[in-house]
């Protein structure tokens, strides 16, 4: 199932069904693991740790964010180098996908906190598998004018995951099993589809070299620089993430509407936010696409988190919050559709683009772990999280500052 066509950088304009099927793979993946990190683990982590589940939480946590960040680089670099009949990236998607239904089943059958562990460390590595030959397939077999529509669609993944945890997963509260069953079965209607009749392109035979996880794309000037860029803004919004329900707390009488508790808010702005995030960041990717202006859009984005982050600082009564939540969603999916079409436009080897992606992925995950370390160095001088959310803002003011400096960039 692998078409006769021998090229470096994808010409042929994809049919509808692929560009709806390949966000639909995405809404699988993603339907794979956010119910899991949001609501199936929390629940998990209580079910075994009772008083202590917040430490189990976080240490199941820590542990799997380590494993994903080394095994997207490692399954990204492994289907590069994959020759089969059935293409390079679909024998790891279908196998990735399996693999992660497998470890959910696992991770819903633990009875220990060693169980738990063990059952995420085999999701991470799982989900992997199947999501980084999934990205390296835009560059792969999406061309150029065509790379802002795919990473529209698949940019409503995040938002449809989340209406799903919400709409579906919750309601099955009484029952945990029930839970963990949905996820498989709504994961794999999205995800087999398309990788069941995915027709990848024949490329060259690569040459043969001895298998190492290389770092080699950051010796690209461009490259890097979007890497630079990506680290400092996905701090920042790390930074959102993570203590946006705690600033809220620490917010005076007037920051949240009358009778509104701080959780009320907390949802109500996290809704906005996505639905705005989903929205702009669709209409983005295709105006990216007809306009040919890939960084225009990315450093709008970016500015524009900058922006609402101050926002939060400047305005924190309400709908101070609201707005700056609501234009904070609109500009982060505005920035998220049109980096990843810009990386994809922008990988230094064709070849070895599942590689060079995972790399790329290292911008996203390593600010999970270095954003809280710096909010924890800011507080520790007495520095309150106001402070914090400014520092945030001066990340991503940052990153655009890099991306001005990016000479060939689309």
């Amino acid at each position: 199932m692998i078409e006769s066509v021998t090229h470096t950088r994808p010409t042929m304009r994809r049919s509808l069904s692929f560009v709806l099927g390949y966000g639909a793979a995405q809404a699988g993946a993603f339907i794979c693991f956010i119910p899991l990190l949001t609501l199936l683990l929390p629940e998990k982590a209580e079910q075994i740790g009772g008083a202590d589940k917040a430490l189990l939480l976080s240490q199941a946590a820590m542990i799997g964010g380590l494993t994903a960040a080394g095994a997207n680089l490692l399954f990204g670099t492994l289907s590069d180098r994959t020759e089969s009949r059935f293409g390079r990236r679909r024998p790891w998607i279908l196998m990735g996908f399996f693999a992660a239904a497998l470890a959910l089943a696992l991770i819903g059958a633990a009875r220990d906190p060693l169980q738990l562990a063990l059952g995420l460390v085999a999701f991470q590595i799982a989900i992997n598998a199947l999501y980084a030959p999934l990205m390296a397939l835009v560059p792969d077999m999406v061309p150029d004018d065509q790379k802002g529509l795919v990473c529209a669609w698949a940019g409503i993944a995040l938002p449809v995951a989340s209406l799903f945890t919400a709409l579906v997963v919750s309601q099955l509260a009484d029952t945990l099993t029930a839970q963990f069953v949905v996820v498989i079965v709504a994961a794999a209607g999205l995800v087999l589809p398309f990788a069941l009749t995915l027709k990848e392109p024949r490329i060259p035979r690569p040459r043969r070299e001895p298998f190492r996880l290389s770092f080699v794309a950051l010796k690209d000037q461009t490259f890097k620089l979007a890497f630079s860029s990506r680290l400092l803004l996905e701090s920042a919004v790390a930074i959102n993430t993570l203590y946006l329900f705690f600033f809220l707390q620490t917010q005076p009488a007037g920051s949240a509407p009358e009778g509104w508790s701080v959780a009320q808010v907390f949802g109500a702005l996290l809704l906005a936010s996505t639905l705005a995030a989903a929205a702009v960041g669709f209409a983005g990717g295709i105006l990216s696409d007809r306009l040919r202006q890939r960084r225009l859009f990315v450093l709008t984005g970016s500015t524009g988190m900058a922006a609402a982050l101050a926002l939060f600082i400047a305005w924190p009564t309400w709908p101070g919050p609201l707005v700056a939540q609501l234009l904070f969603g609109a500009f982060h999916g505005l920035h998220a559709t049109a980096v990843a079409a810009m990386t994809a436009q922008i990988l230094p080897d064709p070849q070895k683009s599942g590689r060079d992606l995972g790399v790329m992925n290292m911008a996203v995950a390593l600010p999970q772990g270095l954003a809280p370390a710096c909010a924890v160095v800011i507080l520790g001088f007495g520095f309150s999280l106001t402070s914090v959310f400014a520092a945030a803002s001066v990340a991503a003011l940052l990153a655009s500052a890099v991306l001005l400096a990016m000479r060939k960039a689309p």
